[in-house]
């Protein structure tokens, strides 16, 4: 993505897709300059691939983005997701205050 793009604008059009719980550029953290990626994070897993099918290999302003779900890195979770499918039960859904990682 470019470079002076802004959380709010990124904010702005993929809220179209669902509730988003976070926007995050990644930033160099000596410069504090844009990466020119950045992670968006839905509520609701469906929502995330939703703007995965509609936002991927699309123009976004004036560059040609892609957007695909986030794997962690190596050293994150453990080398696993911190979500990793639905919970077993219900139960387990309604005691968690977390909302679903779907990052971009």
């Amino acid at each position: 993505m470019p470079y002076s793009t802004k959380e709010s604008s990124l904010q702005k059009e993929f809220e179209n897709f669902g509730q988003i719980a976070e926007v995050n550029i990644a930033k160099d953290d000596f410069t504090k300059r844009s990466k020119g990626y950045a992670f968006i994070q839905y509520t609701s897993q469906n929502d995330a691939l939703l703007a995965v099918e509609n936002m991927d290999q699309q123009v976004f302003d004036g560059r040609m983005i892609y957007v695909e779900i986030a794997k962690p890195g190596k050293d994150r979770f453990r080398g696993y997701p911190k979500t990793s499918g639905p919970p077993t039960t219900k139960q387990q859904l309604q005691q968690s205050n977390d909302v679903a990682d779907c990052w971009y």
